[in-house]
């Protein structure tokens, strides 16, 4: 993907969907609706890379429904024709089914993961050794590709567009659309999504996945080196240093931004500018301590698009937004 020149009227960019739960689809919604109104419209992406959640927001991008309209139907409001007619056509769905509970003794879903992560420490993935250890999740992920089904006529988008997963068995990343083709979007992002311990693995080609975050909750680092005038990466997951230092709601925020630093500074490591989205003080405290919980979504997307538009309008902004308008 090779760098347009200054005469093009349009840079390429790389855009980066990184994982987070229900409150990680607000966020996008939110920050995605900030940015487009900024003059960058991720429907331009080049190229996406969904991890779980962002893969799911990834699906509905690729249909051309604006982030105006992700932003509408996280806040309850009325869509546009695109947004509108993308609902209509998923119809209902996307609620949660209960867990499982008792009928069988928990064993760990994959103790070779984990012991494949613990036995190269200088590339130690803690959550992946936590994904090996804990038991199989029993919640079905139908819920989520469903609607994907219906929408989608055909299983994968015309543009690049990358799903990230763990291979259980191995813990190995697989991309669907770039390692493996043979598979409909609605899969991937059904394995992409599949949080360990909760969601089933989900099956293909004789293989289980679960989320890709599992291995990143971005995967950024998928876009080094691939020659894109700027990357943008949206990252439900870490946080602004505000945020973390505050220790109040942060969780794994701290050492999700470490594993964040580190493909970003491949990415930026040929000159690439990289605008990074992060979560601020006031939209962890709109999260609140569970990510999965729907009641916060509305006020999740409202804190997203206005932390995001706070920050664009601001100078430390300012080079890495002219680099993708």
């Amino acid at each position: 993907m090779a760098r347009t020149s200054r005469s093009s009227a349009r840079a390429s960019v790389g855009l980066v969907l990184g994982a987070g739960g229900v409150a990680g689809a607000a966020w996008h919604a939110g920050a995605l609706a900030a940015l487009a109104e900024a003059g960058w419209d991720a429907r331009s992406a080049d190229l996406m890379v969904g991890t779980s959640a962002g893969s799911g927001t990834a699906s509905v991008l690729r249909l051309d429904v604006p982030p105006s309209d992700l932003l509408a139907g996280t806040l309850g409001q009325t869509m546009g024709p695109a947004g509108s007619a993308f609902s209509e056509k998923a119809g209902r769905g996307g609620e949660m089914p209960p867990p499982e509970i008792g009928g069988r003794i928990p064993t760990p879903a994959s103790p070779a993961m984990a012991l494949r992560s613990l036995a190269a420490p200088w590339r130690l993935k803690p959550m992946k050794v936590a994904a090996g250890l804990l038991p199989v999740g029993r919640v079905p992920t139908d819920f989520i590709g469903d609607r994907i089904r219906r929408t989608h006529d055909q299983p994968w988008p015309d543009r690049p567009t990358w799903v990230c997963a763990v291979r259980l068995s191995d813990g190995a990343r697989v991309v669907f659309g770039r390692d493996v083709d043979d598979v409909h979007l609605a899969t991937a992002v059904e394995a992409s999504s599949a949080i360990p311990a909760f969601f089933a693995p989900v099956e293909h080609g004789g293989d289980l996945y679960v989320d890709g975050g599992a291995h990143s909750p971005t995967n950024a680092d998928l876009v080094a080196g691939l020659g894109f005038d700027a990357v943008v990466v949206s990252s439900p997951m870490s946080g602004t240093a505000d945020s973390i230092r505050r220790l109040k709601w942060t969780g794994g925020r701290a050492l999700h931004r470490q594993t964040l630093d580190r493909e970003v500074r491949r990415i930026r490591a040929d000159g690439t500018p990289v605008l990074v989205l992060q979560p601020d003080v006031d939209v962890v405290d709109a999260i609140g301590p569970n990510s999965m919980d729907p009641s916060r979504r509305a006020d999740i997307g409202r804190a997203a698009y206005e932390s995001v538009a706070e920050y664009l309008a601001s100078d430390a902004a300012a080079d890495r937004l002219a680099a993708l308008t």
